[in-house]
């Protein structure tokens, strides 16, 4: 992302350490005159830049920290991430930032931690917290190596130990004790509530089993939260610790989460350039290109390397395609988004194919319009909707049914349609 350099930097502390019961306590304790408000929110460029005013009114309903979506891939930065970095710093609210990972296109964990790494590097010892969003797809989720390499090369540029992200579901597909045993903490994702409107609130411990670990450090309960300031459809999360738990976990004094840094500009940093060229499927690469992941030109080019005039390909046939309705699928174009094409049934439409908030479509994408194909299928005990989509060769999103609203809670014996 774009940085924020900081003036001066601060020797990088001891390795910290999970925060057991009688350490959270202690932290709780040890600066009284703090706020326990904690509440805070996830956003990204979908809910615009959060300037002061915004932030302002956020913290003012109970917004005590939020994380805010930075990079994502190896070449993506999200464009208004230090507008919102610095609204919350000039309010006072607590921050992490966060990358979003993307194995699936062939992507290295070094290549993926080094463009984060040259987006955030202004950031270290200003008591933010750097974060892992782990829910990639093409079958990675999974891969447990990919994820510790990354957050042991983030760590060791920080000089603090980031927090990972993703769905209770997600936990249970492999065996996280590398990543929990080296002390990187957990924020999970879990809508009990399936995807109704909800609001910033303690929601409780977290209903799910979230071993290795021995607890959650935060935890994701709805993403359809109405939080005055930032919108109706927000990501709404609690963090179980105060501000001093926090910079704990941060590695950083805990001035500089109460009274975060706000007087330096930011300042761009040259992208980091890669020479391995990506060894994922071109399809999947085509997508990452036309979602804008590959940056423009000449940055492009060299990200692909000998693979870009194929994947350019299948780009340039997806968009020069055009849209078309037939057989009751629609190509979505550039420019389009749902209510625009669908102003007064974007939300079936979004169900149908499996769609949630914030509802984001990509130029080339292939949307079902009407019906069903009439095939279902029974949940068995231990399966998940990713398990169920590979089991039968289809699409996560073309399934549908589930009674929570939630593809991450899914239940035995219940029936599904694809």
């Amino acid at each position: 992302m774009i940085v924020n350099h900081a003036r001066h930097r601060r020797k990088p502390r001891a390795p910290l350490k999970p925060l057991g019961g009688l350490t959270l306590a202690l932290a709780m304790l040890i600066a009284p005159g703090l706020a326990v408000a904690d509440s805070g929110v996830d956003v990204s460029n979908y809910q615009g830049c959060v300037a002061q005013q915004r932030a302002r009114t956020a913290k003012d309903n109970g917004v005590a920290f939020a994380f805010v979506k930075v990079s994502e891939g190896r070449g993506f930065t999200d464009g208004v991430a230090d507008c919102s970095l610095t609204g919350f710093a000039q309010v006072g609210v607590r921050r992490a930032v966060y990358h979003f990972a993307r194995p699936e296109y062939g992507n290295s964990a070094d290549q993926e931690a080094d463009w984060f790494l040259s987006q955030t590097k202004g950031y270290v010892g200003q008591g933010i917290l750097p974060v892992l969003d782990w829910e990639p797809g093409g079958g990675q989720k999974g891969n447990v190596a990919w994820a510790k390499r990354w957050l042991d090369r983030v760590a060791a540029a920080w000089g603090t130990k980031p927090l990972i992200y993703m769905s209770a579901s997600t936990i249970g597909m492999a065996d996280w004790s590398s990543v929990a045993n080296a002390d990187y903490g957990l924020w999970v994702a879990g809508y009990p509530r399936g995807y109704a409107g909800e609001r910033l609130r303690d929601p409780g411990a977290v209903p799910y089993s979230v071993a290795p670990w021995g607890f959650a450090a935060a935890w994701q309960y709805s993403s359809s939260g109405n939080v005055p300031g930032i919108g109706s459809a927000v990501d709404v999360n609690w963090f179980y610790g105060t501000a001093a738990t926090w910079a704990k976990y941060a590695n950083a004094p805990i001035d500089t989460v109460t009274h975060p840094a706000t007087s330096t500009p930011p300042a761009h940093v040259a992208p980091v350039q890669t020479t391995t060229t990506p060894t994922g499927d071109a399809n999947a690469l085509a997508t990452a290109v036309i979602q804008g992941l590959y940056g423009n030109q000449p940055q492009r080019q060299k990200l692909l390397g000998s693979r870009y005039a194929e994947v350019m390909s299948i780009v340039n046939r997806r968009l020069s395609g055009g849209a078309s309705s037939t057989s009751g699928y629609y190509v979505v174009r550039s420019g389009d988004y749902l209510s625009k094409v669908w102003p007064n049934n974007w939300r079936t439409i979004a169900s149908l194919n499996g769609l949630r908030s914030p509802y984001t479509i990509y130029a080339g994408q292939r949307l079902k319009t009407s019906g069903t194909s009439g095939r279902s299928y029974v949940v068995r005990s231990g399966e998940t909707l990713d398990s169920i989509a590979r089991r039968l060769g289809v699409s996560q999103s073309s399934i549908r049914g589930y009674r929570s609203g939630n593809p991450n809670l899914i239940y035995p014996g219940e029936t599904l349609n694809y």
